[in-house]
């Protein structure tokens, strides 16, 4: 609820606890005008303390002039209780010079006081009264008050500790940020050293063995195919650490994964010594992003196993449906299979199954197939 809203609701509460205490006590209801007059001041004054507490509180004080100048002994119940919200609200609300909240109605209160004595017409016998009404009024009000402002600092103490909070946070998120992104940089550093390196000396090595070969030879061809493949790899390694650097400003110029290329994956393990088909049905260009990467890993890693199980003839068949991409990967074998699915089998399901597809992978009579479904629509 808005903190404005405080004082209307009070007010309201005030109008029905004073309508039922006018028509309750049979005082107030022979000659209702003066407690009605007394209302209509409570509730006034707490209505205008919405927008201006210290006048609100200033008007709710005049209920007890206003209930001794209408023939009533004293403030009705309801007056009573809006001596205690009017500097209540003040206290709460104003933060300078609240407590003239608090003054106004002791003094209009002690006014009442002091005019009720004078209609008593005796001073010897109203010295009591008036002086124990002076106090009573005034604990009521500076009570309140007191109330009042010490809610307003507890308040104020708790927006204080939840901005140091937020600070708080933020400042862990940052430094959480930072140590991500060091162990970012250390992975880089790491994978650059132990990865990069190795396979660009492999690569050297591949070359200085097939500068020994005559050129045009099948295996010529396969040191050639083997080394472009060394050195794209070295590549996508070199792009995989500029993202892992920095992963909103990491090269854009490796190459992508993507299905588009499959046709140049397949050429690359076909020079490498494995006969591979490839059949695609379907447009592949506008297959969602993380079906189309998904995919392409797929691919990869099947043709990965097949090239190191044996280089037996494989099949390679995309099919891009309306609400469906297919992909299936058959290869003879030309031994016995491999024991156990190893890691790739694993990367591949848990690839297939984020992307709520599925992946069958398992020997058949004279091969191995790797079959993995994506729907279109699976986010």
């Amino acid at each position: 609820m808005q903190p404005k809203l405080v004082p209307a609701g009070v007010a309201a509460a005030l109008a029905v606890i004073g309508t039922a205490e006018i028509l309750l006590d049979g005082q107030f209801a022979a000659a209702p005008a003066a407690p009605a007059a007394v209302l209509g001041a409570v509730v006034g004054g707490m209505l205008l303390a919405v927008r201006w507490p210290l006048w609100g509180a200033a008007v709710v004080g005049l209920a007890f002039p206003i209930a001794v100048a209408g023939g009533l002994d004293g403030p009705t119940g309801a007056a009573v209780l809006g001596f205690v919200a009017a500097p209540c609200w003040a206290g709460y609300r104003v933060a300078r010079a609240s407590w003239r909240g608090a003054l106004a109605v002791h003094l209009l209160a002690s006014l009442g006081t002091w005019i009720a004595g004078r209609a008593a017409g005796s001073t010897v016998a109203g010295v009591g009264p008036q002086a124990w009404e002076n106090l009573f009024f005034g604990l009521l009000a500076w009570g309140a008050w007191g109330v009042g402002l010490v809610a307003r600092r507890l308040r104020d103490r708790a927006e204080l500790l939840a901005r140091l909070n937020a600070a708080l946070d933020a400042e862990r998120e940052a430094r959480e940020h930072a140590a991500v992104a060091e162990e970012r940089r250390r992975i880089a550093r790491d994978m650059h050293d132990a990865v990069a390196h190795s396979i660009s000396v492999m690569v050297l090595q591949l070359g200085a063995v097939r500068s020994t070969l005559p050129a045009g030879t099948p295996q010529a061809d396969m040191l050639a195919g083997l080394e472009r493949l060394g050195r794209e790899s070295v590549q996508e390694m070199r792009s995989l650490v500029g993202v892992l650097r920095d992963p909103l400003t990491g090269p854009a110029s490796a190459r992508q994964p993507t299905l588009v290329r499959a046709g140049e994956l397949v050429d690359e393990v076909r020079a490498a010594g494995l006969p591979v088909t490839l059949t695609v049905e379907g447009d592949l260009g506008d297959v969602p992003r993380a079906q189309d990467i998904s995919a392409y890993r797929v691919l990869q890693e099947a043709l990965t196993n097949a090239l190191h199980h044996g280089r037996a003839a494989t099949t390679v068949h995309v099919e891009r449906g309306p609400d469906r991409l297919t992909l299936t990967v058959d290869n003879e074998l030309t031994g016995p299979p491999s024991p156990g699915g190893g890691y790739g089998l694993i990367g591949m399901r848990e690839r297939v199954l984020a992307l709520a597809g599925t992946l069958s992978a398992g020997e058949r009579p004279g091969g191995f197939t790797v079959r993995a479904s994506f729907p279109l629509g699976a986010a």
